[in-house]
């Protein structure tokens, strides 16, 4: 154990920051973070938010080069084959100007970067749902340089993963939580078409719902998490190569105070935290420590923080925090709805707060006495703002305009500078020669040198050495700042300062020209993929050999059901996500059997030399290169496309190097969810929007959301049977026998009620 501190001790844990948008960037980078990562307008995970536009992304990696600070771009979204072509040339443009990586989800699209761009360092995002070190180890195989861990795992599991593997990991520590492992949840794409897959999440999560009990509370919404001092320093002790701040959609000035809190963190400069003053929808360790904070029943929004209670009928509330005219408030009833909310305009003291000094006590009565209004209250005091809405039980604040202002300013005055060393000889006899010098973040050093005049005359007074050094340190309004020098001066010669100033201006503006150049390079030739079937005669012969029909059953009594109707090849249901403390369990976490539903299984089973064996829907196939990247597992023989998939979509993946199959029946997980959330084995849900779904918690106590009404395909057969498909599916989760059977039947008549959900128009 101590030789595994010892070695990660060496590390240096970098703070990854969002930048939403140019000033988010901007904010980030003055804050403190180490890197940036951010958006293609159009793609990433989160598509829906501003993003930068192309010439933006290049303005920010000089931006955030110049100043000693890598860039990384998101493109973690599951994507077609049409995307991956048409998104090629954005992708050149950004990789031959300089970005330091990508980070992504879609394994087919690793193997199309690594195949068009080798140099690139691609970074697995938290929507590859990495939950222990054999997947880590794998993705280091497959060219990945680092991936960020799922957001479920203890501090314990993190531990046990950074000693088996050497990739760099990445762990999230601040932002909002998906209830559902990330990568791993449909519902918005199911019941709206708007796939969190493909950075179009709705948020259903975070509706209210109603159980079968007729309670309603927000039971899908977790509490933002927020790691503090304790929890990075165990992370930094056991070498994690960098937090992960997220907050893309969130305003620059949450991302300036929580990147300057981690900052000062690290910096061994340690302060309380003010992020949830500008942001707050409740806040958790996550599973940090697997306690039973996560959730947040009563409100899911960006409610604020808690300013007071009303107190009886009346107008007055006492105040938790300081109030001044310009803050933000929100009304709340007793459920925790809101009511309205408004910025406070008339503060009026109605009881001074018992913690201050008598003379303060009564000036704030004497000014209530006189019916003046103050511009600030203090905590503790009981205060009025004026009539407050009918039903209102509780006051939040949601915009501090103290803290905000004061952040505005900070991030306008604040600077961000890359550290470089000075050489300067000065000699009589020899032209004066300044060099500048700096080292990338490719660890290479950039270097320049400028020739001055020659210098021949003794100066009339004393020149120090520390005047010189105070004088290259002058580097005005540039990116830089003075590092090392070192300085060859006889003593006696005179310096014009004035030279020396022009010698380091040239040699500035030449440096940051070099160092941006540095990062440049030039990419190889595009390759060209060909995805069409390569034995035609096979393709024609497959046209009239209907594929096999499979059944995924989960007890017995569907098992028997379809064996009685025919069916040879079923599989059992398996688990969505290995947990690195879960691997030890293989009664629960099986390697050996026909259908892999986690990428473990997909490994171990390569591992141990099992053939034969088929990839889940849940791997979220969906591009011709995806497949051609899983039949590099030589355990690995059928892989079932995503349901995400339209027909038109599924006409387009042609790839041969696996067979293919489809679900063509059953319900739909939409969540897998690590919290146990709910104690019961079975409940329902109710959506505002009248989704329902129905809930089991497995064997693992983790929980699993399904759709209530199952997908049923069965009536678009004869079209289905053109795909060229090897194996259709049928799924049985709540069936009993006889409708296992009556489903099975149904296959000969093409009959039953058509359910297609992505089927028809597939998923923004």
């Amino acid at each position: 154990m101590e030789e595994v501190i010892d070695f990660d001790k060496k590390r240096k844990m970098n703070i990854l920051a969002p930048a939403g948008n140019y000033e988010k960037l901007v904010a980030a980078v003055k804050a403190g973070a180490n890197e940036v990562f951010f958006g293609l307008k159009g793609f990433g995970a989160r598509r829906n938010n501003e993003n930068l536009a192309i010439q933006e992304v290049l303005n920010g990696i000089d931006y955030a080069h110049s100043r000693g600070v890598k860039t990384l771009m998101t493109l973690n979204t599951i994507l077609k084959d049409s995307e991956i072509n048409s998104m090629y040339n954005n992708i050149k443009r950004v990789y031959e100007h300089g970005i330091d990586g990508f980070i992504v989800q879609d394994l087919g699209f690793v193997k199309f970067l690594k195949e068009n761009f080798p140099n690139l360092k691609i970074h697995g995002s938290t929507q590859m749902t990495v939950a222990n070190h054999v997947e880590a180890n794998k993705l280091k195989e497959l060219g990945l340089t680092r991936v960020c861990l799922a957001r479920e795992l203890s501090f314990e599991e993190i531990k046990s993963i950074r000693e088996k593997t050497d990739i760099e990991l990445e762990i999230f520590v601040s932002g909002s939580l998906c209830i559902s492992y990330s990568g791993n949840c449909y519902i918005s794409s199911f019941i709206g078409g708007r796939s969190g897959n493909r950075g179009l999440c709705a948020y259903s999560c975070r509706k209210k719902f109603t159980d079968e009990n007729g309670e309603s509370a927000y039971f899908l919404s977790p509490n933002d998490q927020l790691l503090q001092e304790k929890e990075i320093n165990m992370l930094k002790n056991i070498g994690i190569d960098a937090i992960k701040v997220e907050g893309r959609k969130k305003s620059s000035e949450y991302v300036f105070e929580t990147v300057s809190y981690y900052d000062n963190i690290l910096k061994g400069t340690p302060r309380p935290t003010e992020s949830y003053k500008l942001f707050n929808r409740g806040y958790s360790k996550g599973y940090f420590y697997l306690d039973n904070k996560l959730m947040n029943f009563k409100y899911s929004s960006n409610f604020g923080y808690f300013l007071g209670a009303r107190i009886g009928e009346s107008n007055n509330f006492k105040i938790d925090d300081e109030l001044i005219l310009g803050d933000g408030i929100q009304f709340v009833d007793e459920t925790f709805e809101q009511i309205g909310g408004e910025y406070v305009n008339k503060i009026r003291i109605i009881e001074a707060g018992k913690s201050e000094n008598s003379e303060q006590k009564n000036k704030k009565q004497n000014s209530h006495n006189e019916k003046e209004k103050v511009q600030k209250a203090n905590r503790f005091d009981i205060v009025s703002i004026g009539k407050l809405p009918k039903g209102t039980k509780y006051i939040y604040k949601n915009y501090s305009k103290e803290i905000n202002d004061r952040i505005i300013h900070n991030i306008k005055v604040s600077k961000r500078y890359a550290a470089i060393n000075a050489t300067l000889l000065a000699k009589k006899g020899q032209e004066i020669e300044l060099t500048l010098e700096i080292e990338n973040l490719k660890n290479e050093i950039i270097s320049v040198t400028k020739k001055g005049n020659l210098i021949e005359q003794d100066a009339k007074k004393l020149i120090t050495k520390e005047q010189i050094a105070e004088k290259i340190g002058e580097l005005g309004d540039t990116t830089f700042e003075l590092g090392k020098i070192q300085i060859d001066y006889d003593g006696t010669s005179f310096i014009p300062f004035s030279e020396l100033k022009n010698l380091k201006r040239e040699c500035v503006s030449e440096l940051l020209e070099k160092l941006l150049d540095s990062y440049k390079r030039t990419a190889i030739e595009r390759k060209k993929y060909n995805f069409e079937p390569i034995n035609l005669e096979n393709e024609k012969s497959k046209d009239n050999k209907k594929p096999v029909i499979s059944a995924l059953v989960t007890n017995d009594k569907q098992e028997n059901a379809c064996r009685e109707m025919g069916i040879t090849k079923i599989y059992r249901k398996q688990f969505d996500v290995a947990k690195e403390k879960n691997l030890s369990k293989t009664d629960k976490i099986k390697t050996g059997t026909n259908l892999v539903s986690n990428l473990y299984q997909a490994i171990m089973g390569e591992k141990t030399g099992i053939k034969g064996q088929t990839l889940d829907w849940n791997l979220n196939v969906f591009n011709n290169h995806t497949i051609e990247m899983f039949s590099t597992f030589n355990n690995l023989e059928t892989v079932f496309l995503s349901p995400e998939l339209s027909y038109r979509q599924l006409k387009n993946i042609k790839s041969d190097k696996l067979k293919k199959g489809l679900v063509i029946y059953g319900y739909l997980k939409g969540m897998y969810i690590e919290h146990k959330i709910f104690d019961k084995e079975y409940k329902e849900l109710e959506g505002e929007f009248y989704d329902k779904y129905k809930i089991v918690k497995n064997e693992l106590d983790n929980i699993e959301l399904y759709l209530d009404k199952p997908m049923n395909l069965i009536p678009r057969l004869d079209d289905i049977y053109e795909l060229n498909l090897d194996e259709l599916r049928l799924d049985f989760t709540f069936e009993t026998a006889t409708e296992v059977k009556k489903i099975i039947k149904s296959i000969d008549t093409k009959s039953g009620k058509y359910t297609p959900y992505a089927f028809e128009q597939g998923v923004l």
